[in-house]
């Protein structure tokens, strides 16, 4: 049907659509069709929902980097040297953190669409707690890697539901807005429990994963407890345009269809598959840096928890700009969004290179000068700026070219990828560090992946559109058809409805035609004979 004479009926569709009816405990009325009627939330519930959810992400990526300002004093504890150490601690304990989230991140994602998602992320955050809190207790390397591999599971499967939700929370135009605020909520967790580690782990590495578990446990309980989650579909263009009246919100369904429809969507497949290569790099930022700052450039440990915090600062501003600059020129056109974001992700590269290759080209920092200092510290700045300003912008065209039933599914695939790549990625640098004279030489070689990166964004330019545009067309197609079928019942719920009211009026009628003949026989009769 065409857009105008769709907007032309659409009035007689609002007047024939039938009151909502609620189950007893649900916040969503039982439809036999893709819409269903839902709870109406205030606008201070949901932005107090996502508040929680956003500090439900620090506290539980803040287990991320518990280990890494403390990596030499665990490599201690098991008598491991500085090759083993890394190979050890910086590689394959990150290959059993990350490659759990795998399968918890695919479950979680198919879930998703169907389950409660407060619950699920609920659940998986007091997972993540209960598994922190045991890393604390560990008396063997081996414990200690399943430790991290159910902490790695909970957390792996925490990120579809985030962008699941995100999706469901923030319209298109602003969905750079919403991935920057959970970038940024990753971003400061994995800085804050660097931090906390740093602080608190100096004389007992144990000890800042006690101090973790304990807030990411409470706010477990928050969410379940005092939360509402986000309608499905409620921000969708072309269903907010035409039922934002109605009080109808997208109900999903998950087919065949529906997941070839998903791995036939080319820029899926380039958003994701570009996933692999440029999380390498942020898998040896992530393990090694802080280690690599205070023992190859010679800072303190004071002067290193200040590099991880400028690093921190940058990188959170790089997000909060990426979300404001990508909302600004998807105004303006997706092309443009995809340009930016292609040219950020390759540009970012240039910066860590002189990074990682400082003391080579420009010596220790161990009592250096004061501008060298501020040269350093300077570029440390850009370099984290530069590294995230591009996360909010590809995760929005992620989420615009998706259907709300499958986000889950698709940000469940790129975390598989994501944590595939730093957890294997990890491995094969610390394994090649030995033969590429020093591990800042091996650092520079991965940072080169991001290019790849960049050439993969670039050629969306020829599929996002039309991607993006497909899903609309199917929402709208959705929407007709569930209209079109909620008329037709509440149709004959009217026809029957009339058609009991007049049998009731005719019955009426000829009861009262009958007493008004009886009344009548009888006053003949009364009138005759002259008897009562």
């Amino acid at each position: 049907m065409p857009r105008n004479l769709w907007a032309q009926d659409h009035s007689e569709l609002i007047r024939l659509l039938p009151r909502p009816v609620f189950e007893q405990g649900q916040g969503t009325g039982r439809l036999s069709c893709p819409f269903a009627f839902p709870f109406n939330i205030s606008m201070e519930i949901e932005k107090y929902s996502l508040y929680m959810c956003l500090m439900t992400v620090v506290f539980m990526y803040s287990v991320h980097n518990l280990m890494a300002p403390n990596m030499t004093a665990i490599a201690n504890l098991f008598h491991f040297n500085h090759f083993e150490r890394d190979e050890y601690i910086g590689g394959e304990l990150a290959l059993f953190f990350y490659l759990p989230g795998i399968f918890s991140s695919l479950i979680s994602g198919i879930l998703c669409g169907f389950v409660k998602r407060r619950t699920m992320l609920a659940v998986l955050a007091a997972m993540t707690s209960l598994s922190c809190l045991a890393t604390a207790w560990v008396q063997s390397f081996q414990q200690l890697a399943w430790s991290r591999a159910f902490t790695g599971c909970g957390i792996g499967g925490a990120l579809p539901i985030f962008y699941s939700m995100i999706g469901d929370w923030f319209p298109a135009a602003r969905r750079a807005t919403g991935s920057a605020m959970v970038a940024a909520s990753m971003g400061g967790g994995v800085f804050l429990g660097q931090c906390i580690a740093a602080l608190f782990g100096a004389n007992d590495w144990r000890f800042p994963f006690v101090l973790v578990a304990v807030p990411c446990f409470m706010f477990a309980g928050l969410i379940e407890l005092t939360t509402e989650e986000p309608a499905r579909g409620g921000q969708e263009d072309s269903i907010e345009a035409l039922y934002q009246h109605t009080g109808v919100h997208y109900k999903p369904t998950l087919t065949m269809r529906h997941i070839y429809v998903a791995f036939a969507n080319r820029t899926n497949l380039l958003i994701i598959f570009q996933a692999f290569p440029g999380n390498v790099p942020w898998g040896v930022i992530m393990v090694y840096l802080h280690d690599f700052l205070m023992q190859d450039l010679g800072l303190s440990s004071s002067q290193g928890l200040l590099a991880i915090t400028v690093l921190a600062a940058s990188a959170f501003v790089g997000v909060v700009f990426g979300g404001w600059i990508a909302e600004k020129i998807y105004a303006r056109g997706s092309q443009q969004l995809i340009v930016f974001c292609a040219v950020c992700n390759a540009v970012r590269a240039l910066p860590w290179i002189f990074l990682f290759g400082w003391a080579r080209m420009f010596g220790s920092l161990n009592a250096a000068s004061t501008s060298c200092y501020i040269s350093f510290f300077t570029l440390l700045t850009i370099a984290g700026c530069l590294a995230t300003v591009a996360s909010a912008g590809t995760g929005a065209m992620l989420l615009n070219v998706n259907l709300p039933e499958i986000r889950g599914s698709i940000a469940a695939l790129y975390s598989v990828l994501d944590d595939v790549s730093k957890g294997l990625g990890v491995l094969f640098i610390s394994a090649l560090i030995p033969y590429c004279g020093g591990r800042a030489v091996a650092y520079q070689y991965s940072l080169l992946l991001w290019l790849i990166c960049g050439v993969a964004l670039l050629l969306a330019l020829k599929t996002y559109e039309e991607d993006e545009r497909k899903m609309k067309e199917y929402l709208e197609e959705v929407a007709l058809e569930c209209m079109v079928r909620i008329s037709k019942r509440n149709a004959q719920q009217a026809i029957k409805r009339c058609a009991k009211a007049a049998g009731e009026v005719h019955l009426k009628d000829r009861n009262s035609l009958r007493g008004e003949t009886s009344r009548l026989k009888w006053d003949n009769k009364v009138g005759k004979t002259g008897k009562v």
